[in-house]
């Protein structure tokens, strides 16, 4: 059993036929028909891959350019559920940032090379030197679908994440592919040595309330994991697949996740401010933009760092710079003058210290960090201003 790379591709969108008889494009042209099995309950097929997202249509893809008969097998009845949302809809394909050693799927040691580490957890950096973003970029680009580059290496599509829906379609039919929708895994075991059936394994699925068999002689597990599960369907299939056949499964948790708060927490009312922070957990730090949620904070720099957050199944402790842009000198110095232009204005009405926060940061997140957090760690008025130490 092949357990594939997942490429630098959030993932494929779905198109419109719920049978697959023909395709359908975002702009709803037909791509043209899709290649389906004879009817048959039982069918061999060299290549069965398990899953319709990004890493099993570009596994069914590459297997096919190598002229190997493949099925693709989708539970659901569109293909790609969460590339549809990912990068805002506009499907934030690839990264072409030359720190890939920082990227929060790597498991490299602080300061090693690619090349020097051969240990279990380099298998991304290996997967990435062999399929590089260069070649994805290169197939975004021979469909004529164009993107830009946000901070940090991001390539996004300038449209719709359905444009790389449709590119990872077109390639799969021209590859012959066979693609089911509906059509729900239910085993994978090895076939009998006894059996007239070709193949290595046997796999077994539903589709239209009816129980069939694919005997294979290698299936690609590309289902995904435990993720999305009620707004894509996910599932712990691959797991489960990985112990039937004796394979260790390590610790599952979840990974690029929001920061829950306690529900009483102050920051509820800040739902929807976003901020720029360096937010630091163990040796790592991700430079990016936070926002605070009805349940807590996400975004890039939490969803990155929370990838970290534990260490044997011990928490870390996260650290949010609100301002990575000044060090600890430059903030002292700032105050300092602000301070002295408060006191050299000689008003009669002092200026709050949370006042002078919002000249740095968004107003309601200043006024919140103020009056919960420093004026009573301070042990000073909420309103107090700030002043020069003498």
């Amino acid at each position: 059993m092949h357990v594939p790379w997942v490429p630098p591709c959030p993932g494929f969108a779905a198109h419109r036929a719920r049978n697959l008889t023909q395709g359908a494009g975002a702009s709803g042209r037909p791509l043209g028909p899709v290649r389906r099995a004879q009817g048959r309950t039982t069918s061999a097929a060299p290549v069965v891959v398990l899953g319709g997202g990004a890493a099993g249509l570009l596994a069914a893809m590459t297997a096919g350019r190598r002229g190997r008969p493949v099925i693709l097998l989708e539970k659901n009845a569109v293909l790609g559920k969460k590339i549809r949302i990912s990068g805002g809809g506009r499907c934030n394909f690839t990264n072409i940032s030359e720190n890939l050693q920082k990227a929060y799927h790597s498991s490299l040691p602080e300061g090693e090379l690619v090349e020097e580490v051969q240990s279990d957890g380099s298998f991304f950096q290996k997967a990435f030197k062999r399929y590089p973003p260069e070649k994805f970029i290169a197939l975004v680009e021979s469909h004529g679908i164009k993107y830009h580059e946000k901070k940090l290496g991001q390539l996004f599509c300038n449209k719709s994440a359905r444009q790389i829906v449709d590119m990872l379609q077109q390639e799969c039919l021209a590859a012959s592919v066979d693609v089911y929708t509906e059509a729900e895994c239910l085993s994978v075991s090895a076939a009998s040595a006894s059996g007239s059936e070709a193949g290595r394994f046997r796999v077994v699925y539903s589709k239209e309330e009816e129980t069939k068999e694919l005997h294979a002689e290698a299936v690609v597990v590309a289902c995904g994991g435990l993720s999305y599960a009620k707004t894509c369907g996910a599932t712990d299939l691959a797991q489960r697949l990985a112990r039937s056949f004796d394979l260790k499964v390590s610790g599952v948790r979840p990974g690029l996740v929001p920061l829950r708060l306690d529900p009483n927490a102050w920051t509820r009312s800040l739902t929807g401010v976003s901020l720029q922070v360096a937010a630091s957990i163990g040796n790592m730090s991700f430079e990016e933009q936070i926002l605070f949620t009805h349940q807590g904070i996400s975004g890039p720099a939490v969803l990155q760092a929370s990838s970290y957050w534990y260490d044997h199944d011990h928490p870390k402790a996260l650290r949010l710079d609100l301002l990575p842009y000044m060090n600890e000198e430059d903030v002292l110095h700032w105050l300092q003058r602000r301070a002295e232009s408060c006191r050299n204005r000689q008003s009669q009405r002092r200026m709050p210290a949370s006042e002078e926060l919002a000249r740095k940061l968004p107003r309601r997140f200043a006024d919140g960090f103020w009056i919960h957090e420093v004026s009573q760690r301070l042990h000073v008025s909420p309103s107090a201003g700030l002043e020069v130490e003498h």
